[in-house]
Order: C-alpha cells, then structure tokens, then sequence
C-alpha cells in the first residue's frame, strides 16, 4: 500500500514540475493565455478595435471586400461632408423644377437640336470602342486592331503612355503595350474624349477653360460611378464607367445651338456648361438631359443607357415611384446621381457645396449611407482621381 502512495506522489510532483517549467517558458516568450472575454492569440496590449465608427457598423447587406476596410485613404473632408448633406431633410423642390419630356418641346427646338445630332457622324466608331471595352471577352488584339484604325487616336495614346507621367525608360511604339500602360480606365476616358472632340469638330474645345472643367467632371463622374458599384453589388461597372462619362453629352452638343427662349427674346453671350437644366430650358428651350435622350435614342444605345442619362437630375424633385423605373435601372439612377454630386464636390469643393441640390427624402431608405461614405474614403478610389488628373493634364 505505502509503495503505491509513494508512485502516486511521485507522478502528481512530476506533473507539477512539468507545469511549472512549460506556464513559465510560455510567460518567457509572452504568449498570453487564454482568458474568458479575450480572443486566443491577440498580441499583448493589442485590444479589439472599439465599436462605433463607419466601418465598424455596416448593416448586413454593408459587408465590403478586405480592400475596402482601409480608412486613412486621404480624402479631402470636404466630399465626406458635402456627400452627407445630401441626405438633409429638405423639402422637396416645388413643382416649377419638374422634369422636361421630349412632348414639351418645340418644334423649331426639335429641329435644331436634331440637326445637330446628326451631324455627328463620328460618335458611331466611339461606341463600337466603348461597348468593345466593355466587354469582358474582348481580347487586347481586337482593341488594339480597333484603335489603330484611327491615326489620330492611336497618336494620342501613343503620346500618353510615352508622357512623362509614366516614366518609360524607352519610347514606345506599340499600341498593344501602350494600352497596357494606360490601362482600361484612362483609355475609355481617352477614347471618350478625342471622340467627342472628332464628332463636335471642335478644335478650340482645349483651349476653353470651362470645357476643360467639363471633361475633368465627366471623367471623375465614371471612376465615382464604378466604384459606387458596392452600393448594391448586382450592377455592371463597364456601365457605370459608360454612364459617367455620357452623361452630359448633352452640354457639348449644346455648345453650338443657337438660343431660342421661350418669348423669342434675343439672349447674349453663348452656353454655359455651367448652368442648371432650368437655366437652359430658359434659354434655349431644352436642356441638356434632354439634349442626351434624344442623342442616345438616335445612336441606338440600351435603354438603359437612354433613361439613366435623360434622368440624372431627377432625383432632386421627382420621388421613385413616380419614374417608372424597374429596381435594377433605378439603382443605376442614384449610382449615377450620387457620382455626379461626388464629382463636383471633389472638383469644386465648398463652392459645390453651396450650389449643390439635396437628394429627394423619398430616395433615402433606398441608399446604404454607411457604406457611400465608406467607398469615398478608399485610398484607392482617391489613386484612380488623381491618376485621371494627372493624365488629363497630358491629352487636354
């Protein structure tokens, strides 16, 4: 009996000099132990992150991809805010702002307007590009082949990748390599401008500040777009990038129509990329949403692409269930309309925001706001900005 007492206590100090040697070996390394409220293997002094930020209280349908978790993306403050006061419960704007139809117009109006139209006899090769583009089974060589059949495009992107921006150690003279360089964002900008300029015939457009301005909006208007994508994860970012970029076509073409108010009045001065659709309707009896229906509808793109653009202010005085839209178009339409709001905030800054129109209250519930003001914080949302910044310096 005592020789079994004796092994019995032999192995229990066995045990405990075991423990004691492993616990204080793991105490040496500082690995901590485990502990009720605390995650195995968090790194000492390392707490959780605290509850309460943007991003750290998305809604279910809010969760982004790991890239999108970045929050010190150097955004300018200016677009967090501008963008939030968007969602200001306002009263709506009265019914004098409702939306111009193709109905209202005036004959005379139609007439100019669709003259104008069609004497852009180069917008049909631009489209054939962008929808190529937009294509996720277009192979480079297509694009290229497309490309090189335009000298004077192919010598733009040729410049561009050779720019000084890039810093090419040897001058290029591929196509194939050049698109490479530039990448599919710029190049559908590029093609977009330099076809629009084509089709306008409108050499002094580079020289015009105001013109400018007008491209660099068009252009952040589709990086906003694409990346507004997450707000509801089930659009199609090629159409997204297309709608930015098209969706004040109606300013250029409206560049050269002559006035024709509503009392027939002699107006001076010429068009303003910088007036209000109802500034325009004033001045020449159509405005420029309207001037982009009638331009899309002639080209024969999507309808989705026609109603989208003819609508984009719409949401400022026209609630949802008034538009006639299915679910899908109508995401497209606030996609579309917060990016415009984004673009001009991020151009312009305070002087957007003074200027800037609220969001109809109706259209809220319908937008995630935590997850908007998240994507406008991403650091590589503000990357592609600069980027299109820098590159429209080069071909402007």
């Amino acid at each position: 009996m005592a020789f079994y007492l004796l092994i019995s206590a032999t192995a229990l100090l066995l045990l405990a000099v075991l423990y004691t040697f492993f616990h204080g070996k793991e105490r040496q390394t500082g690995k901590p132990e485990d502990s009720p409220g605390k995650r195995p293997g968090r790194p000492v002094g390392k707490e959780a992150k605290p509850v309460g930020g943007i991003a750290d209280r998305p809604s279910p349908a809010a969760i982004l991809p790991d890239e999108y978790q970045d929050e010190s993306s150097g955004t300018p403050p200016r677009l967090a805010e501008g963008m939030a006061r968007l969602f200001s419960h306002e009263p709506p704007q009265p019914a004098s702002r409702r939306l111009q139809r193709s109905g209202d117009l005036r004959d005379d109006v139609r007439e100019s307007v669709m003259s104008r139209i069609v004497s852009l006899k180069n917008f049909g090769t631009i489209h054939r590009l962008q929808r190529i583009m937009g294509d996720p089974g277009s192979t480079m060589t297509e694009l290229s082949r497309m490309i090189t059949s335009d000298p004077i495009l192919s010598a733009k992107i040729l410049e561009i990748a050779n720019s000084a921006y890039y810093g090419m150690r040897q001058k290029l003279n591929s196509i194939s390599h050049a698109i490479m360089i530039i990448g599919m964002t710029n190049l559908k900008a590029i093609v977009y401008h330099e076809g629009v300029l084509q089709a306008l015939d409108e050499r002094g457009f580079r020289e015009d500040p105001a013109m400018k301005a007008l491209w660099q909006h068009v252009n952040y208007t589709s990086i906003f777009a694409s990346y507004f994508q997450y707000l509801f994860g089930s659009l199609n970012m090629g159409n997204l990038f297309t709608l930015g970029l098209l969706h004040d076509i109606g300013k250029f073409i409206m560049i050269r129509l002559a006035p024709m108010a509503a009392n027939d009045a002699d107006l001076p001065g010429g068009y303003s990329p910088l007036w209000t659709p109802e500034e325009e309707a004033a001045r020449y009896g159509i405005s420029h949403p309207l001037v982009g229906r009638l331009a899309l509808e002639h080209w024969g793109l999507s309808n989705l692409l026609v109603e989208t653009v003819a609508l984009h202010h719409a949401p400022v005085h026209i609630p949802p269930y008034e538009l006639g839209l299915d679910r899908e178009a109508l995401q497209y339409l606030l996609v579309l309309f917060l990016a415009d709001r984004a673009a001009h905030l991020f151009a312009e800054g305070e002087t957007a925001e003074g200027q800037m129109d609220r969001l109809h209250p109706a259209y809220h519930a319908l937008i995630d706001r935590n997850r908007l003001l998240h994507l406008i914080q991403d650091k590589v949302l503000l990357g592609q900005l600069r980027e299109a910044e820098a590159i429209a310096g080069v071909y402007a």
